[in-house]
């Protein structure tokens, strides 16, 4: 297993971190015999780095991890968890929150505590229930042992919430795919200056880097048999700055492949970054709109969320993943208006950079994406 020491601290992780996140359930309930025996296998096979959240698998996923690790030595592994603002209500709340976690986690202390899911919108609460005094007191006393944050929003965001706190580690979204997204290439380069270290989740951008269509796929089989999947986790684990890439491994297959990738890491190789780039560009040819989601079209004059819509149509067409386009699209719904409410006014058009036919491209989404709007 490939190992990365976290700069000048007494601090060795696993460079492949199990990721709980995923569980299959039944009725509702982890499967527990599976999940026990992926867990085994991961950590017999050298990995000493388990995720998990309040939320998680409806609230069950703490306490399931918290029995599962209890069978091992506590001082050989390390277990992050995170103060998760959607479940917790106020300030009262709060402060109760890290004794209820360490029970459910069966353990007298997290060693990766970490703010969940930090955007815009979460620094003013931050602020007004002094979430950062909390921490402290619990390090103190301690409950936890590194304070760090995982994070959603955009670049400027994310360097307004690094200068907020000395943070001792950050998780962040990157893949080959998405060095533009989010804070992106820019801001791990960011936290590799500020010797932080980075933990990386959605390596395989949801599981849509571990395959491909055939003709994408023989780029990479013709240089060799490795899996598709681990083309994506070399590319990731080739930051020196990464420490930790979290994989939510929910089938036995995954978790051997990465196994294998990760006990004998190797970087990506110029050569091989090359085949990487071509994947890409073929990928990002094949989009079904050259939307570039700058939301010029927006605000629409019936409520349509044109960008978001045109960015499901996208992921279909790269990666045909019905599940993650089903999952976007009940979110979609919530917040915007339906693609048959357009009134074809023509505005969003006539400001696209891109002149992209907008109304039109709606109408023929709505014909290839028929099974959305049933």
């Amino acid at each position: 297993m490939e190992y990365r020491k976290w700069y000048d601290r007494n601090l060795t992780t696993s460079l492949l971190g199990f990721g709980a996140m995923r569980f299959k359930t039944i009725d509702g309930e982890i499967d527990e015999e599976k999940a026990l025996a992926l867990i085994d296998y991961a950590y017999r096979h050298g990995v000493n780095y388990f995720d998990t959240a309040m939320p998680y698998t409806n609230g069950k996923n703490e306490p399931f991890l918290g029995k599962a690790l209890s069978r091992y030595p506590r001082d050989s592994f390390y277990l992050a968890t995170k103060f998760s603002f959607g479940v917790i209500n106020s300030r009262a709340e709060a402060e109760t929150i890290i004794n209820r976690q360490l029970e459910s986690l069966c353990t007298d202390y997290i060693d990766m505590y970490l703010l969940h899911a930090l955007n815009r919108n979460l620094i003013k609460k931050i602020e007004e229930w002094e979430v950062f005094a909390l921490l402290e007191k619990w390090r103190q006393a301690g409950k936890i042992r590194n304070i760090g944050f995982s994070f959603h929003d955009d670049y400027e965001t994310f360097m307004k919430i690094l200068d907020m706190y000395d943070w001792d580690f950050c998780q962040i979204q990157l893949n080959y795919m998405d060095t533009d997204f989010q804070q992106g290439l820019k801001g791990y380069y960011e936290l590799e200056k500020r010797h932080i270290p980075v933990v990386v989740m959605e390596p395989l951008k949801g599981g849509k880097l571990a395959r491909f269509r055939p003709d994408i796929e023989q780029v990479f089989r013709k240089h060799s048999d490795a899996s598709v999947a681990s083309w994506a986790f070399r590319w990731v684990g080739s930051l020196p700055g990464v420490k930790v890439i979290l994989s939510g491994m929910n089938e036995m297959e995954q978790l051997v492949d990465n196994i294998n990738t990760f006990s004998a890491f190797k970087p990506i190789t110029a050569k091989e970054n090359e085949k990487i780039e071509e994947v890409k560009a073929t990928l990002h040819a094949i989009k079904a709109v050259d939307c570039t989601a700058c939301r010029y079209c927006l605000p629409c004059t019936v409520n349509i969320d044109i960008p978001r819509f045109f960015h499901i149509y996208n992921t279909y067409a790269m990666y045909a993943d019905l599940d993650d386009i089903n999952w976007q699209f009940g979110i979609l719904k919530k917040n915007s208006a339906m693609i048959n409410e357009c009134i074809e006014c023509g505005k969003c058009a006539e400001a696209c950079p891109q002149r992209i036919a907008i109304p039109d491209q709606l109408k023929k989404m709505a014909e290839d994406l028929h099974f959305l709007f049933k």
